[in-house]
């Protein structure tokens, strides 16, 4: 297609002409403006987030920024979605820009952490004007902004995203890599939009998008996927008792039990990977501070999503709260500087008394503090 016409409401003609972009950082900063091109690749619903342009992208647990992706936008079912922006003009082999994004999903699937995530998004907004709590409401049409950042959560760690390139001409070579990819792989999705510009001599501008990727035989082939059943919480027990032994399951039953007797929901994660316990808030809100993950056999307080509530909106309350935990009497702590990190113990710990009555005291002040609704 080289031209394309406009019919006006005097019936005139206007012919555009397909016509390149004047740069890739032009092309890139249109997504940004206009989410709403990728719409053919955003889900059921038809709308992303944008988390951040040019998220840096570690290549180990803790590591340093080794890679930086285009574009990370969410849909809103919390499924990342990785953008790699290329023109046309650009000389590299397909075989390199393929690599290129292999290399951030599976990195980025293992390392960013979703206080990173959540900070990016937040950070964006702010920068762009926007009152973040506001502008993700509105994105979710008031649905519980904590349960979408705990599908996000749940959608790295199993694997979940949207891998998507971005050109003004999708060559048929890399078309074919993106359907065969997007054909083989699951959970995950590989696709590409080309979104073709078309303007006239005054100046007026059409984007014409197109979705590759989406075959038949791929929607076929992951239709028929079926999700894990969830698992029951004494499966979820067994599971962890099969990777970490007794002992941490022992905590964690502790744990569990504990949460139970003084009102917290615990719930197994879409994921699987963790019991989540949670406080219901002043109005009706659940939120979610204790994750007993069975990866890594930790019991993590999530700094980040306590500083949404009003008792530790303030860096000042989560610091106290920081240097609480860093007091107690445990060999196996994991606690960064971050005010909203994800401080830990291993749960087999969580048998010894002197720590046991330090967690159970903290959990309790905090258990307060939220059902109260006051700030600190």
């Amino acid at each position: 297609m080289s031209s394309i016409f406009i019919v006006g409401t005097d019936n005139k003609l206007t012919e555009l002409d397909r016509t390149d972009y004047d740069s890739e950082d032009l092309f890139q900063r249109l997504l940004v403006d206009h989410p709403a091109m990728l719409r053919l690749a955003s889900g059921p619903e038809g709308k992303m987030l944008l988390v951040r342009r040019e998220l840096p992208v570690p290549d180990a647990q803790n590591g340093s920024d080794r890679w930086s992706l285009d574009h990370l936008f969410l849909d809103r079912q919390g499924v990342p979605v990785l953008v790699e922006v290329k023109q046309a003009s650009d000389t590299r082999a397909r075989r390199e820009v393929v690599a290129q994004m292999l290399d951030y999903a599976a990195n980025g699937v293992a390392y960013w952490p979703i206080d990173r995530i959540v900070q990016a998004y937040r950070d964006t907004a702010t920068a762009a004007g926007l009152e973040p709590d506001s502008h993700l409401a509105a994105f979710l049409d008031n649905a519980d902004a904590e349960s979408f950042w705990r599908a996000v959560e749940a959608n790295l760690r199993s694997g979940r995203v949207r891998m998507l390139f971005v050109a003004d001409r999708i060559p048929k070579e890399l078309s074919r890599i993106v359907e065969f990819l997007n054909e083989q792989m699951r959970p995950a999705e590989v696709l590409a939009i080309e979104i073709e510009q078309f303007a006239s001599a005054t100046g007026i501008r059409t984007l014409v998008p197109r979705l590759v990727g989406q075959t038949e035989r791929a929607q076929t082939v992951k239709a028929v996927t079926e999700p894990a059943d969830r698992l029951s919480k004494d499966e979820w027990l067994e599971s962890l008792e099969r990777v970490h032994g007794a002992r941490a399951r022992a905590g964690t039953e502790r744990a569990v039990n504990w949460f139970r007797a003084n009102d917290y929901d615990v719930v197994v994660t879409n994921s699987q990977d963790s019991l989540a316990a949670g406080i219901l808030r002043p109005g009706g809100r659940l939120t979610y501070i204790f994750f007993m993950r069975k990866t890594s056999g930790r019991i993590e307080t999530s700094l980040a999503n306590l500083s949404t509530i009003p008792a530790y909106g303030p860096n000042e309350a989560r610091g106290a709260l920081l240097n609480a935990m860093r007091a107690w009497p445990s060999s196996t702590l994991k606690a960064s500087d971050k005010l909203t990190g994800w401080p830990s113990v291993s749960m087999e710990e969580l048998e010894q008394e002197q720590l046991w009555e330090a967690f159970t005291a903290l959990a309790g002040d905090i258990s307060h503090a939220v059902r109260s609704g006051a700030r600190l």
